[in-house]
């Protein structure tokens, strides 16, 4: 299985609220959420990703999806996904840009790191 193919079943099992799945692939992952956004910092595993990010991110957005446009090798063991954020959030819709770029050995993601807008997520969430 390819980095772009673990990468992709990352995004299929959020999607899907498929914990095992998260669990599995992120259970103990260096996560790097931007800095400077509401839910910026550094994480470790599911259980901190699920509490600052995950979790905050379903209390404030309706309907959040984090769908990518497309899935690009970066290398043999990492990938690039780049797509947008969407949902609804008390000040409107929310539609921003976002890369997530993954480490993955065999199949399990080991480090993810966030690229995105912060100014317009603090915009669209209030926080």
């Amino acid at each position: 299985m390819t980095a772009t193919d673990v990468m992709q079943r990352l995004y299929d099992a959020f999607a899907a609220g498929d914990r095992d799945a998260l669990g599995t692939l992120i259970g103990d992952t260096d996560w790097v959420e931007a800095t400077g956004g509401p839910y910026g910092g550094r994480y470790r595993g599911l259980g901190e990703v699920a509490a600052n990010v995950f979790g905050p991110i379903a209390r404030d957005v309706v309907d959040f999806t984090a769908v990518p446009d497309e899935i690009v090798s970066v290398g043999e063991d990492r990938a690039l996904g780049l797509g947008f954020y969407r949902g609804m959030t008390a000040n409107g819709p929310l539609e921003i840009r976002f890369a997530h770029l993954a480490t993955v050995d065999e199949q399990r993601i080991t480090h993810v790191e966030q690229f995105t807008d912060t100014h317009e997520w603090r915009q669209a969430t209030g926080v």
